[in-house]
């Protein structure tokens, strides 16, 4: 009687099984069109580096490695890729075709490119550049942002080398509410120092709306309105001259009713040879009465612009009862005399 297989005899046939199925699809590789494809893009790449056009033929030899996976493909992607001055990229390529082993029955192009590659990236070991980055005004515990070209920098790179290509390169950092940026050039095998000093952005200088002020004059030096106090010296004198004015025309009114009083009789029956006298006194004292008036308002408007513009301003914005002085000017005319009175 057969004995049943053993737990272990079971897994050790399944994984033969498995490798006998899969050894084919792992054998298989580039098909021959893939090949063929990647011929093509070599020769193309080579032409067009014969022909200075770097970029071109950095994108032939990509294709093809991408395909092959091969020293050869991979070794002349890396020569272009440093003449280029990509050096970054070029030791990455190289390090990708230092790490696969060819065995015994590696054909003799691939050992050749392995060789070369290996020269090629002694060569680079001491060309790569490096940007140290420190960035001060960050809070504790905070790690800012940091960007080399829009290309992100891990945390624990900052503070140390970070190896980058030859060239002009642009360096941003960031925090919640603050920022920094700055341009350095680095040349082959120089390490420099580059330091980002943050400053607060607007974000961080944005606060709650303060509500709209009323426009308001502020008052002039000295607590008062110098204007308002000469626009009263200026009107309180038209005020004056208005008042003379009324003075000198009340006194000829008076001397007219005087010669009046001397041609008329005791029941004030004049003779027609006062009739000019009268009419020009009746003028007279119509000029007089209209001089007193716009005097005494001129007069009194200077005084009140005066008064105004000498008192001190207030920062109290509250409504206030007009308590400034109240001016009344009255013009008078009678026998004997004319003037002006007044109430403040």
């Amino acid at each position: 009687m057969a004995s049943r297989p053993s737990a272990r005899g079971l897994a050790i046939a399944a994984l033969l099984a498995t490798c006998i199925v899969s050894a084919p699809v792992r054998a298989a590789g580039p098909s021959a069109a893939d090949r063929e494809t990647a011929r093509a893009l070599m020769e193309e790449g080579r032409d067009l580096r014969d022909k200075k056009d770097l970029q071109g033929a950095a994108d032939r030899f990509q294709r093809a490695d991408a395909i092959m996976h091969v020293p050869t493909t991979g070794y002349e992607l890396a020569v272009t890729q440093t003449a280029l001055h990509l050096l970054v990229e070029a030791r990455d390529t190289l390090a990708r075709i230092r790490s696969t082993h060819g065995g015994p029955t590696e054909s003799r192009q691939f050992k050749e490119a392995r060789k070369k590659a290996q020269e090629l990236d002694d060569s680079l070991a001491g060309r790569v550049p490096g940007l140290t980055i420190v960035v001060n005004g960050a809070a504790a515990g905070v790690d800012p942002e940091v960007t080399i070209d829009d290309v992100p920098v891990p945390a624990a790179a900052l503070g140390v080398p970070r190896r980058v290509n030859p060239g002009h390169h642009v360096i941003v950092a960031k925090t919640n509410g603050a920022d920094g940026r700055l341009e350095a050039d680095v040349a082959e095998g120089e390490t420099k120092p580059v330091t980002i000093v943050l400053v607060a952005n607007a974000s961080a200088h944005a606060g709650p709306e303060s509500p709209p002020e009323t426009a308001t004059s502020p008052p002039p030096e000295g607590g008062g309105n110098k204007t308002l106090m000469i626009a009263g010296i200026a009107v309180g004198g038209v005020g004056v001259a208005g008042i003379a004015v009324g003075a000198v025309t009340g006194i000829l009114t008076l001397s007219k009713k005087s010669s009046l009083q001397s041609e008329c009789n005791a029941s004030h029956e004049c003779p027609p040879s006062s009739f000019g006298t009268f009419d020009s006194a009746n003028s007279m004292a119509t000029i007089s009465t209209i001089a007193f008036i716009a005097g005494g308002v001129c007069l009194g408007a200077g005084i009140t612009g005066v008064i105004l513009g000498t008192r001190k301003g207030t920062s109290d914005e509250s409504p206030k009862v007009d308590d400034s002085p109240k001016v009344t000017f009255t013009p008078w005319i009678g026998p004997g005399g004319a003037g002006v009175s007044g109430r403040f």
